[in-house]
């Protein structure tokens, strides 16, 4: 008996560990991946965009590119289907279900009502929240690589350098995206904007620098470039006024992290009882929210550039009420994500590190 029980806990030991290794393994290939998709598209957009023609594969894979950098909005759509997070919805309502349809809603008969200049002051609200929402997410993807590495939270140091970044990120906005369409006699304040963010970017990178250093024993290699790529997120836009540097390459990268963490949310589910297997039910949903959903998201708004729709009242009036739900239901995505990854929330809490049970699991924070 002694020697059963002796090979039993030998195997038992072994099968822990090899859970172990399995969740290191798929916890370094999930920050790798998180990497990859933020530097891809800022090479593609920074070194490759602005000098080619667009003709022939390069366009086809930046219209890919455009394409996920907006279709990844409606994968949040996935959050609905799931089970396990109907929970969240029932004890928030209003931030899930009616929050998001009145924006869509009440922009959609905004922009049906008011005039091209009038609708500019929601686009230059749009595109200030845009930016926020886009470093809140940088706060979230380096504290899973801060937990995934050492096992501790972002000290609020590093979070506050990753602010500063996006605030700057802000001021610069207005005049990348702002110029085009909003009242001439806010351009001078727009550059005055983009000035101070471009000269207190040289603080908030020293600011970083003290930072790392001062946390430099309790750091590795991938919080190392999961720390800077956040506090820097958004410097393109103060490299050039080109908007494929100066705004689709964080853009796209912020879409592409986005569909990696849906991607694990619908394919790690757990139910109580049931081996792991691929939930291909899960991906199928997550592809049609992705690819279809996000079709209507990426093309419903031109509607309203084509003549023949604008100059018919009935058909102008419909693509602009499309186009300003659609911006209304991008900002309903804003306002599920603040609420769905919100991780002091107990519920919250659960359900996220039960999809990521990789990432929170203490018993192994694997130092890269």
């Amino acid at each position: 008996m002694e020697n059963l029980s002796a090979v039993h806990s030998l195997e038992v030991k072994g099968s822990s560990d090899g859970k172990v290794v399995q969740r290191s393994s798929v916890k370094r290939y999930f920050l790798l991946a998180l990497l990859v998709s933020t530097w891809i598209p800022f090479v593609f957009f920074i070194l490759l965009a602005p000098s080619n023609s667009g003709a022939g594969n390069f366009s086809a894979i930046k219209s890919v590119f455009l394409f996920l950098g907006t279709a990844h909005v409606p994968a949040t759509l996935y959050l609905y289907r799931d089970p396990e997070f109907s929970g969240i919805i029932k004890n928030h309502r209003f931030r899930y279900i009616y929050a998001p349809i009145l924006l869509a809603i009440v922009t959609g008969l905004l922009f049906v009502f008011l005039s091209r200049p009038s609708q500019a002051f929601i686009l230059l609200m749009y595109w200030a929240w845009q930016a926020f929402h886009y470093g809140r997410q940088n706060i979230g993807l380096y504290a899973f690589a801060s937990i995934a590495q050492t096992g501790k939270s972002p000290h609020k140091m590093e979070k506050l350098a990753i602010n500063l970044g996006t605030i700057l990120g802000i001021l610069g906005t207005f005049k990348i995206l702002g110029v085009e369409v909003a009242p001439s006699y806010l351009h001078g304040v727009f550059g005055s904007l983009y000035k101070i963010g471009f000269i207190a970017f040289a603080g908030v990178f020293v600011f970083s620098l003290i930072v790392y250093l001062k946390l430099y024993r309790d750091t590795t290699l991938f919080k190392t470039l999961f720390f800077f790529t956040s506090v820097f997120f958004f410097y393109p836009i103060f490299i050039s006024t080109d908007v494929n540097i100066a705004f689709l390459s964080y853009a796209i990268a912020h879409g592409l992290q986005y569909i990696i963490f849906m991607t694990v949310i619908s394919a790690n589910e757990q139910r109580a009882g049931q081996t792991w297997a691929i939930p291909y039910r899960n991906i199928i949903w997550l592809l049609i929210f992705v690819l279809v959903v996000g079709f209507i998201f990426f093309r419903g708004g031109e509607l309203r550039e084509i003549q023949v729709i604008r100059d018919h009242a009935m058909f102008g009036r419909l693509a602009e009420f499309l186009f300003g739900a659609l911006l209304g239901a991008t900002m309903g995505h804003f306002v599920i994500d603040a609420g769905a990854w919100k991780l002091s929330k107990a519920l919250q809490r659960g359900y996220i590190t039960k999809r990521f049970n990789f990432i929170f699991d203490k018993e192994s924070p694997v130092r890269s």
